[in-house]
Parts: C-alpha cells; sequence; structure tokens
C-alpha cells in the first residue's frame, strides 16, 4: 500500500553546519520551494540528524531568498486525494516535533512564508524575517481551513479578533508589519535576514544549551503562575549538575565572560 509520504522524492532540503549551528537550507524545485508530503519527511529526517549530533541551535531557512509559499497543489487529486492522511500522518506530527525541538529553534523568513511554510516559520522558538517578506495564511481563496498550527500561533500572539480578520480575509503581512503586530520577533533590512540570522544563531549557539532546553519545556507547557514556579524550581535543580552552570558561576565570580559548552 502506498503511503502518504511516496509521492515525492527525498532531496532538496539540505543540513549544513556552521559552529554550533546546524542550517537547515529547504530548496526545492517547485515554484517558490512549495512542499509534498516526501518533502516534510525529508525535513523529519534532517531533524533526527541534528539531534543526534552535537548542534546547539538549529536555523531554518529557505534558498534562493524564498522560504516557502506552502503546499504545493498541483501535487493534489481532489478526486483520490486524503487530505486528513496527509495531515494526521505528516503535516501536524512534523509541525509538532518542530515546535517541540529540544534545541533553540529559529526561522529566517524572505521573501513569501504562507501556509505551510508560515506554520514552518512559525513553529520555531523565534522568527526573524526581511522587512519586504510575505507571511500569511490565505487559505480562504482555495476553501480551505488553515493547518500547520497557524490558528494557535495567531491567536496566541495577535488576539482574537486580529487572528479571525486575517483568517476571513486571507490577508498577508510584510515582515515590518509582522514584526510591529508581534507575529514574528522582528524585522531586519531587505536582504540581510540571511546574515542577521546566522548572527543570533551563532549568539544562542554560544550559550547554555541545557538551562535553553529546560526554559524551553517551562515556557511550552506554560501553565499557572504556581505550575510555573515550581517547574522552574525542579529544573534548576537539574541544571546545576551541569557544567555549564559551573562554568557560568565560576566566570562570574572571576569577572570574565563564560565559555559554555553545551554541557
Amino acid at each position: 500500500m502506498r503511503t502518504v509520504a511516496e509521492d515525492t522524492p527525498l532531496g532538496g532540503i539540505h543540513l549544513h553546519r556552521q559552529g554550533p549551528v546546524a542550517e537547515v537550507v529547504i530548496h526545492l524545485p517547485s515554484q517558490k520551494n512549495s512542499f509534498r508530503a516526501g518533502d516534510v519527511v525529508r525535513l523529519g529526517q534532517l531533524l533526527d540528524e541534528v539531534q543526534a549530533g552535537d548542534a546547539r541551535c538549529l536555523l531554518l531557512r529557505g534558498g534562493a531568498d524564498v522560504f516557502s509559499a506552502g503546499w504545493d497543489l498541483s501535487s493534489l487529486d481532489m478526486a483520490s486525494a486524503d487530505p486528513m492522511a496527509v495531515i494526521g500522518e505528516v503535516v501536524s506530527p512534523f509541525c509538532k516535533r518542530l515546535r517541540e525541538f529540544p534545541l533553540p529553534t529559529l526561522s529566517a523568513v524572505a521573501g513569501p512564508a504562507l501556509g505551510f511554510g508560515l506554520g514552518l516559520a512559525l513553529a520555531c522558538d523565534l522568527c526573524i524575517a526581511d522587512e519586504d517578506a510575505l507571511l500569511g495564511s490565505p487559505f480562504r481563496n482555495i476553501g480551505f481551513v488553515p493547518d500547520t498550527g497557524a490558528h494557535h500561533f495567531l491567536l496566541e500572539r495577535l488576539g482574537y479578533h486580529h487572528a479571525a480578520e486575517l483568517i476571513y480575509t486571507g490577508r498577508l503581512l510584510s515582515g515590518q508589519a509582522a514584526a510591529e503586530a508581534r507575529l514574528i520577533n522582528r524585522a531586519v533590512p531587505a536582504g540581510t535576514v540571511v546574515a542577521e540570522a546566522r548572527k543570533l544563531a551563532e549568539s544562542i549557539g554560544s550559550g547554555p544549551t541545557q538551562a535553553f532546553r529546560l526554559s524551553k519545556d517551562i515556557l511550552l507547557r506554560g501553565g499557572s503562575f504556581d505550575e510555573m514556579l515550581d517547574r522552574e524550581a525542579r529544573h534548576q535543580a537539574s541544571v546545576f549538575a551541569t557544567a555549564d552552570t559551573a562554568e557560568g558561576l565560576q566566570a562570574f565570580q572571576q569577572r570574565r565572560k563564560p565559555v559554555f559548552t553545551g554541557r
């Protein structure tokens, strides 16, 4: 039986290592880096490689000044397509995994980040974009419901009424407007997002990786003040035994800059 992941060959997405940073570059042959199911499988395989290695930060970006225009709709056969299989077996599990990936994650958006591309960008811990990038989920134009966690991100970051407006109108935001609305972290001058993202990723990658991992767990779990206070205390006890905490305390006492190793 043919699985939903067999409709495209692997490839077009590559992993590069820049010091402590694992850089995943999307450079698909389809128009504007549009995805098929097999491309998502490829992304998952690269996450396996990153997690098995010693990288300390993950940077996700598009090639050729394009992040991703979303899903390759030309690959859909409405007469025989099973969207629930693709979403349930491929898209949603990957988005959840990227969101919960046990390293700091950063997306760099140039050009369009639409639909599935928007989900990828926003599932990362941090997102920066060229000021003239385009972000949104214009599913209303094709009669679909936004997926890849779009409702969660829009509601959480923009509030109900702004989220509803973007969903109902399909309006796209420039990188500058997305930053001003606090949908993403910040916008940078056009054409500089990769360089700026690399600088930020390298800074994060040189930090106390285990402490970042535990803070990410606290943020993702959320909860009441008391619940988060309790989780902070338990994670503080865990991180206190790490080499980076020992180095940080020693550097503070010696009035020097700490040199963290991620351990």
